[in-house]
């Protein structure tokens, strides 16, 4: 039996489920809690879903992103809770228990209590979810096919980055041919900028500079966000971006938030992401990772150059 028909098994003997996206979402996370809100939807069942932070505006044509909930509570009220694209008890809703795990992330936590599906060679777990959908006997409609290519699609650079695999491709074949439009998709994800978010995005880039031989960094603060009306939500693939810089092995982008530096890492060649974010007891992929720093800003700066000139 594989993980896919495991997790279905559990889920078809299951009325009522709840689905978690990770902290600060994304179209992963997002992707795979809309084709699984839609799936169980479809074999009649009672399906909630939702996380801390609240649904990026920009994400708000998905499928069921209006029952989207953020700030769930952590009592579980009976239903069987699944945790999609959560590498960490702290990056779900902290005190709730999930009995699922799907994820990607090769630094997961396997805090799934009954079961821990991890597979850090896909390139999305968005993936993942399109053979929990298969397994659990639901017809992929436009709706699934929508939800699971904005997931995959974005987490692998639109098929440009080094995750990308035949499986990748494969799939993302099959969604199109349920009813995925990419150009649609593309459109809706890459043309709906706000003004707000452009005029961050230009500070940012105007701030990045080079970090020893390999490396660049660059930052936003919170009176970034304040002055340009920009939403924390509006920094999702801006560091794509600034890993165009030439000579770059290793980007850092990092944000000022209330409580911390959140700090998202790229790497494009052999030094991990991964092994720089946990430095800072943080996680994610050998080519894209994240943390949190607890410092202000001016020290975190000079703890994030420090690391980095050693690239």
């Amino acid at each position: 039996m594989t993980e896919a028909e495991k997790i279905a098994r559990i889920l078809l003997a299951e009325p009522k489920w709840r689905v978690v996206c990770h902290v600060k979402p994304d179209g992963d996370t997002l992707g795979c809690g809309s084709a699984l809100v839609s799936a169980g939807k479809k074999l009649g069942r009672d399906v909630i879903w939702g996380g801390v932070d609240p649904l990026p505006p920009l994400y708000a044509f998905l499928p069921h992103s209006g029952e989207y909930r953020a700030g769930a509570s952590a009592t579980d009220d009976g239903r069987c809770v699944i945790a999609v694209d959560v590498s960490a008890r702290d990056r779900g809703v902290p005190g709730l228990e999930p009995r699922i795990s799907i994820d990607h992330h090769e630094s997961n936590e396997r805090f799934g209590a009954e079961v821990n599906w991890i597979e850090p060679h896909a390139a999305a777990t968005g993936e993942m979810i399109y053979e929990v959908v298969l397994a659990l006997g639901c017809a992929l409609d436009a709706d699934i096919a929508e939800a699971l290519y904005v997931s995959i699609a974005t987490d692998c650079g639109w098929f440009k980055f080094s995750n990308t695999t035949a499986d990748t491709m494969r799939i993302a074949t099959e969604l199109v041919k349920a009813g995925a439009v990419p150009a649609t998709l593309d459109e809706r994800l890459h043309f709906n900028d706000t003004p707000a978010k452009l005029r961050l995005w230009g500070r940012c880039m105007a701030r990045v500079r080079p970090v020893g031989a390999r490396a660049a960094l660059s930052w936003i603060t919170r009176d970034d966000f304040r002055e340009t009306g920009a939403l924390e939500s509006d920094t999702d693939g801006l560091i794509n971006m600034l890993t165009h810089m030439k000579g770059a092995d290793v980007t850092v982008m990092v944000s000022e938030v209330k409580d911390c530096l959140r700090c998202s890492v790229r790497s494009r060649g052999p030094v991990s992401a991964q092994a720089i974010a946990a430095k800072w007891n943080g996680g994610g992929h050998r080519y894209a990772a994240g943390c949190k720093i607890h410092l202000p800003l001016g020290e975190g700066l000079k703890a994030l150059e420090e690391e980095l000139s050693r690239v």
